[in-house]
Formats: structure tokens, C-alpha cells, sequence
């Protein structure tokens, strides 16, 4: 399985060597731009995380709270 992947990632860099310029210039744009796309959406993800945890923990708090308020 290793070989498999380390044969598709050498033919990837070949199929790249051998483009125009201007072919492998729009490609590194299109590379940039799904890059910045993926770093947008692992730190939204990784953000929406973080809040939700807080949340939990405020949660549990508001809950042990009203658990000792005398009915």
C-alpha cells in the first residue's frame, strides 16, 4: 500500500515537471487558493470546537448550580 502511494505521488511530480509554464503557474494558483480554502476551514472547525466545549462547561456549571438552589 506504501509503494502504491509513494508511486502515485512520484508520478503526480512528473505529470507536474512536464507542464508550460503558464500551466503549472495557473496550477499552483489553483493549489493556493484550495489551500487557503482548507486552512479557512480547519481553523473555523477547530474555532466552532473550542466554543462548543466552553459551552459544555458552562452548561454543566448553570446545572451543578441549580442542582443546590433549595426547592
Amino acid at each position: 500500500m506504501k509503494s502504491q502511494l509513494m508511486a502515485q505521488e512520484a508520478l503526480l511530480f512528473s505529470v507536474i515537471e512536464t507542464l508550460e509554464p503558464v500551466q503549472r503557474s495557473g496550477l499552483l494558483e489553483r493549489f493556493e487558493h484550495h489551500a487557503e480554502e482548507a486552512k479557512t476551514e480547519l481553523l473555523n472547525s477547530m474555532a466552532t470546537d473550542e466554543l462548543y466545549e466552553r459551552l459544555l462547561e458552562h452548561l454543566e456549571r448553570y446545572s451543578k448550580s441549580i442542582q443546590h438552589i433549595p426547592k
